[in-house]
C-alpha cells in the first residue's frame, strides 16, 4: 500500500474541494460579467464610430464649401473667356475637361444676346 492518498480521498480531503469551489466561483463570476463587457465593447465601437462620422461630416462640409467656392470662380473666369472670345480653345479644353459633373453651357440663344447688347 502506498501512503498516497487516491483521487476521491484528497478531494474530499478538503483541498482539492476548495480548489474546484474556488475554480466554480470564478467561473461563475466570469459568466455573469460576461455580458457587461460585451456591452461595454458595444458601446465604445459605437462611440469610435460616432466620433468618426461625425469628423467625417465636419471634412465633407468643408469640401462641400470648397466647391461651392471653385465652381463660382470657375463660372467667372469662363464668362470672361466666353465674352472675350466665344469660340476659343480653352473653353472647349475645359468642357472636355469639366464633363458631365460641371456642364458648361457656351450657348447663348439669339435673343438672349440681343437684350444683352442692349443692357
Amino acid at each position: 500500500m502506498t501512503d498516497e492518498p487516491t483521487s476521491a480521498q484528497w478531494l474530499m480531503g478538503g483541498g482539492g474541494l476548495v480548489a474546484c469551489g474556488a475554480g466554480l466561483k470564478w467561473l461563475l463570476e466570469w459568466w455573469s460579467k460576461r455580458d457587461e463587457r460585451r456591452q461595454e465593447r458595444l458601446s465604445r465601437a459605437s462611440k469610435e464610430e460616432s466620433d468618426k462620422v461625425q469628423t467625417l461630416n465636419v471634412r465633407l462640409d468643408l469640401l462641400e464649401e470648397k466647391m461651392s467656392r471653385l465652381t463660382i470662380a470657375d463660372n467667372i473666369l469662363i464668362a470672361k473667356e466666353f465674352r472675350q472670345e466665344p469660340t476659343s480653345p480653352e473653353l472647349q479644353q475645359v468642357r472636355a475637361i469639366l464633363g458631365d459633373a460641371f456642364p458648361i453651357h457656351l450657348h447663348v440663344p439669339a435673343d438672349m444676346e440681343e437684350k444683352l447688347g442692349k443692357l
